[in-house]
């Protein structure tokens, strides 16, 4: 082969490179389904307009290192009994916002029956995000979960500036199971500047390692909560339930408020459970405002109540300046409920004042606090 020859080869080669980096460059938009798959391939600046998701379809957005997705206008997925997820994201270092007044509508007042996801109609799970390298999910509004509304698995993931909104749900309590974001597997994760309306738990932490939770609010929800060592063939994840141990460790839950619901702050493990710790709490400076059960509930008897027999520690946890008020006569500000000798330790509570309701109860004392 000549010089010539391998010269224009070259030359080719450059100019179908530069063209490439041109086009997944070049902005894009996406307003009908058929279009998703294509624009995935070939751009990085994505804008997904009033998109209608057809029923039983999943919008699935593999996206290429570096990108970047815009939702505007509505994104409505139609109605289907299936298990979901709506929609998932995954990719390394990616960008994913909603533009302003964009909404994503799961539809769930037409799957709510009461049942939440163990009953009933088969309910989709909304959004799950899988995703490394510093990604940013920003500004999303999602607007009527059926089910679990955002399970995570992702490492290095920053989540600001969203609304759940399930309000309707709150009538006649039809809609449950509806945990507004759900974490398993995750690390280096923090949610921040949000806002949640639902009827589960506000925030859950299956497990997972440094994660922060700050200036959350939540509204009508199950808390701030922990649940670990549970045996699960589904949930907000989607998969069936693996062998690992269940360890969330360096936890911070900190400037939040949590109004009307259940609980206020939660952490649950169910005896005879899977193995599994959780050590390195923090919650500071949480409000409570209206709460109809108990202020603070630790318990390791979820599911089978009374029964005292963990395969759970609870190591380190500290609640600095959590206060507020309760509603009706039934609640307790504190509730500790502990399995076998030495399942909890390490406990630190100062600058407790909730108000209302019934005398505390706890069979484990943290240390120097009086319940």
């Amino acid at each position: 082969m000549n010089l010539f020859i391998i010269e224009s080869f070259i030359v080719v080669v450059l100019l179908n490179s530069l063209l490439f980096i041109s086009c997944v460059d070049q902005p894009c938009t996406i307003t009908n389904f058929s279009q998703v798959s294509e624009v995935l391939q070939s751009c990085k600046n994505i804008t997904i307009s009033n998109l209608n998701v057809p029923a039983g379809q999943q919008l699935y957005l593999e996206l290429l290192n570096d990108s970047s997705v815009t939702f505007e206008g509505v994104i409505t997925f139609g109605v289907a009994q299936w298990k979901g997820h709506l929609i998932v994201v995954k990719g390394h270092n990616v960008i994913v916002q909603g533009a302003p007044g964009s909404i994503l509508n799961g539809q769930g007042q037409k799957y709510w029956d009461g049942q939440g996801g163990g009953g009933g109609i088969t309910k989709p799970k909304f959004f799950y995000i899988e995703t490394t390298g510093g990604s940013i999910f920003k500004n999303i509004y999602l607007y009527q979960c059926a089910n679990w509304c955002v399970g995570i698995g992702s490492k290095d993931v920053i989540i600001t500036g969203w609304t759940i909104d399930n309000t309707a749900g709150d009538k006649d309590m039809i809609a449950l199971n509806t945990d507004g974001f759900s974490l398993i597997d995750s690390e280096n994760v923090l949610i921040e500047n949000s806002t949640i309306m639902n009827q589960d738990d506000c925030i859950v932490v299956r497990r997972g390692n440094n994660m922060t939770f700050r200036n959350i609010k939540c509204f009508g929800s199950h808390g701030l909560s922990f649940a670990t060592g549970f045996h699960e063939t589904d949930g907000a994840f989607g998969h069936k339930e693996d062998d690992a141990e269940d360890i969330a460790t360096d936890i911070t839950f900190e400037d939040c408020l949590v109004a009307n619901g259940l609980y206020g702050i939660h952490i649950k493990t169910a005896p005879n459970g899977k193995m599994g710790r959780i050590e390195n709490v923090l919650f500071k400076n949480i409000k409570l405002s209206g709460i109809q059960e108990d202020g603070i509930y630790i318990q390791q008897d979820y599911g089978d109540i009374g029964k005292q027999d963990s395969n759970v520690t609870i190591k380190n946890v500290t609640l600095k300046n959590v206060y507020g008020s309760l509603q009706g006569i039934l609640t307790r500000p504190i509730h500790i409920f502990c399995g076998n000798q030495g399942t909890c330790s390490e406990w630190i509570f100062s600058n407790i004042n909730i108000l209302g309701g019934n005398r505390s109860y706890c069979n484990y004392q943290p240390d120097d606090f009086i319940c």
